[in-house]
């Protein structure tokens, strides 16, 4: 899904608002890219492209659970549900073995996206 999950941040971060839809696949990114540099400290990676590809399905999937297990849609949900589905994420994907950095850099990541949701999309 993302050939470049930090570019695709980015780009929407340009933006002057996002939707919901937009937000989620930012978080998906930003978990992409904390993901990644967990891996990276800890050993080596099959090759990014392909690893980037599975993982993203896969959070995607992760994401996709979570928002039924919480009875919101997958496809625009509220702010509030987003961000309660970011905190499942996060504990799917072994947050306590994330560095400080990496969980920070993901938390901002992820505040730049949510502050700039329409409300109105």
């Amino acid at each position: 899904m993302f050939q470049d999950p930090d570019q695709f941040i980015r780009e929407k971060l340009s933006k002057k608002f996002l939707s919901i839809n937009t937000i989620r696949d930012g978080v998906i990114a930003a978990l992409l890219i904390a993901l990644q540099k967990k891996e990276e400290r800890t050993g080596p990676i099959p090759p990014v492209a392909q690893w980037r590809k599975e993982k993203s399905s896969e959070l995607r999937q992760i994401a996709s659970d979570a928002f039924a297990s919480i009875d919101a849609p997958f496809e625009y949900s509220t702010l509030s549900q987003l961000k309660t589905v970011t905190d499942i994420l996060k504990k799917a994907s072994d947050w306590e073995h994330f560095s400080k950095q990496e969980k920070d850099d993901f938390d901002s990541r992820c505040q730049s996206l949510f502050d700039k949701f329409d409300e109105d999309d």
